[in-house]
């Protein structure tokens, strides 16, 4: 997989980053969520993004880990036809590491025959998933918790990359 920048790589989860990358899912949901109920924190950490819940869709899904000098900071999943998980550490933000987390998955998802990606987005990642192409296909509540909170449904139709040369004959 391609680098990024220097001293940076995407490579697949394994069994023994699931500390390194719970640390980091804690630490990017407290720090990007601060304004958020601590009710909301707890709900995402001990069940959205729990170390049980990283392995299932590891096994289920594929699971990529951004490192950056050798320390996980950035992770984003593809299950099924949906993208879950997606995290980077708050002082690698916007630097294109989500962007190239996001590309990764795609990529993936095109190569297994998937055209039509989904993903659910709290208004702290909205933006940044439109500036993917993501699109809102709907507002969805959630109440596994005393109190609701917004998402969005959202979607993207992938396009697939034609090689051809200057006379669109196939290289």
């Amino acid at each position: 997989m391609k680098n990024v920048m220097q001293g940076s790589r995407l490579r697949e989860f394994n069994h023994d980053d699931l500390e390194d990358l719970k640390h980091l899912i804690d630490e990017t949901v407290d720090a990007s969520y601060s304004d958020y109920p601590e009710e909301f924190r707890e709900h995402m950490k001990s069940d959205h993004h729990s170390r049980e819940r990283i392995l299932e869709n590891s096994r289920n899904g594929f699971t990529l880990i951004f490192e950056l000098g050798g320390r996980i900071v950035g992770t984003g999943t593809l299950l099924g036809t949906e993208i879950v998980g997606v995290f980077v550490h708050p002082s690698c933000q916007r630097k294109g590491f989500g962007k190239s987390i996001m590309l990764e998955l795609e990529k993936r998802a095109l190569t297994n025959g998937i055209v039509t990606l989904t993903l659910d987005s709290t208004p702290v990642s909205k933006g940044f998933y439109e500036s993917l192409g993501y699109i809102i296909s709907n507002e969805a509540l959630t109440a596994r918790t005393n109190r609701k909170f917004t998402y969005y449904k959202m979607k993207k139709e992938l396009k697939r990359e034609h090689s051809c040369t200057k006379n669109g004959k196939p290289r």
